[in-house]
């Protein structure tokens, strides 16, 4: 029960974050071009969770893919059993979270830093920030990747939910 129970307080404070980051969806820097005060493209957010439950040893899965338009920030929560679900412990053994564009660059954002200790060890949260350009990040962001590095393909209640800024053409 107590699982269940960290489960869903996880679930209810990543909604309250993707409320919060929707009520302030297209009112940051660079909704308007330089100077000329035209919109140079309108920013959308994107939310999806998924289980990853059947995700076989070191399989990829394109979560996240705004092709063409560019994402200007995401952000990440994983759940996955670790050796330590204390803050600052080492990131999750099995899954790997990579940002970039897929066949250009994809750079691996989960750290010891995305450790929240919030959890047990049988299913610790990680949340990550990744903002294009920055903390090893690729300058183009378009794709979240999901990868098990694992040996065996995943069975306990792995999620993933992603939120994103995406800026769109028009």
């Amino acid at each position: 029960m107590q699982r269940r129970t960290i489960f869903l307080l996880g679930l209810a404070a990543i909604l309250v974050l993707v409320m919060a980051v929707a009520a302030n969806a297209g009112h940051g820097p660079g909704s308007k071009g330089k100077g000329n005060g035209k919109a140079i493209g309108q920013r959308q957010l994107i939310s999806e969770s998924s289980l990853l439950a059947g995700l076989g040893s070191n399989a990829l899965y394109p979560f996240l893919d705004s092709t063409p338009n560019t994402i200007v920030r995401t952000h990440i929560a994983v759940t996955d059993a670790t050796t330590s679900c204390s803050a600052g412990a080492a990131p999750p053994p099995n899954i790997q979270v990579l940002v970039g564009q897929a066949g250009v660059a994809l750079a691996s954002v989960m750290t010891a830093a995305t450790n929240t200790g919030i959890g047990t060890a049988a299913q610790c949260v990680f949340h990550v920030t990744a903002l294009p350009g920055a903390g090893g990040v690729p300058a183009v962001v378009t794709d979240v990747v999901v990868k098990n590095a694992g040996g065996a393909p995943l069975t306990g209640i792995n999620t993933v939910t992603a939120s994103a800024t995406v800026r769109t053409a028009h």
